[in-house]
């Protein structure tokens, strides 16, 4: 029981860890084999480890905690970020997870983590309240979602999250769409934000901007079955009204 006092402290670690808290790497292998078998860590992947309540045997590190330390630069994005933040419409037992470095995905603990390759390196946080944690910040979480609908839950949850949002930092957002630099993605982000611009507090010339880089191809914001409509301000195909998705989502029971 030496070193889990430590071992609690870090929460969440790898063999390196506890190599470098032990200073013998053959002794750091014992403990962690002994430590596991008395069930006061668990191994949630190869070379990943948490510590475990002492009386419960439940892991102290949470599953934010966990998809934060997979590799050495994933962090939560899509729809793991939105629940992340607080807005999630549904909670999903499977995470996002976006890294520079491969790895196969798993499960543990009911929670299945998916890996994403990383498309960007800007808005991604350490929050300050949960210094074990990286995820995209708000601006860039919406803008990978609409990016990718299908990450986010789909258009529906994409939807229901939005209309939790009631202040978003335009000049970020429209920093992160310029860096991101996609036709498609004006387009989606202008004509999705277009139904929340004032309680999301946006300026006419944001969507002005947004406008300006769209192009002249018409595109489908979800399948040809769902999107029936053609809104010719956006040149977008999309279902007639997505704020219908908010009435259809209402169940006090969710």
């Amino acid at each position: 029981m030496r070193y889990i006092e430590a071992l609690h402290e870090l929460r969440i670690f790898h063999k390196k860890d506890v190599v470098a808290l032990i200073k013998n790497e053959n002794a750091a292998k014992e403990i962690l084999r002994r430590y596991k078998k008395q069930g006061l860590i668990a191994q949630v992947r190869r070379d990943l480890y948490v510590a475990t309540d002492l009386a419960s045997k439940i892991s102290i590190a949470s599953k934010f905690e966990i998809a934060s330390h997979i590799t050495p630069s994933s962090y939560l994005s899509y729809h793991a970020a939105l629940e992340y933040h607080g807005i999630a419409h549904q909670v999903f037992f499977e995470l996002y997870i976006s890294s520079e470095e491969s790895f196969n995905d798993f499960d543990y603990d009911g929670i299945t983590y998916t890996f994403c390759r990383s498309q960007s390196e800007v808005g991604i946080m350490i929050p300050l309240t949960d210094s074990l944690v990286k995820v995209t910040d708000l601006e860039r979480t919406m803008l990978d979602c609409m990016n990718r609908i299908d990450l986010s839950g789909g258009l529906e949850e994409l939807i229901q999250c939005f209309a939790l949002i009631t202040y978003i930092n335009e000049s970020k957002l429209m920093d992160y769409l310029h860096q991101f630099n996609k036709q498609f993605l004006y387009q989606k982000t202008g004509f999705i934000l277009s139904y929340f611009q004032k309680e999301m507090k946006l300026s006419d010339s944001f969507f002005t901007v947004c406008k300006s880089k769209i192009g002249k191809s018409t595109r489908y914001l979800t399948d040809a079955h769902e999107s029936d409509s053609y809104f010719k301000e956006w040149r977008l195909c999309a279902p007639q009204n997505i704020l219908s998705f908010l009435e259809q989502g209402e169940n006090p029971y969710v």
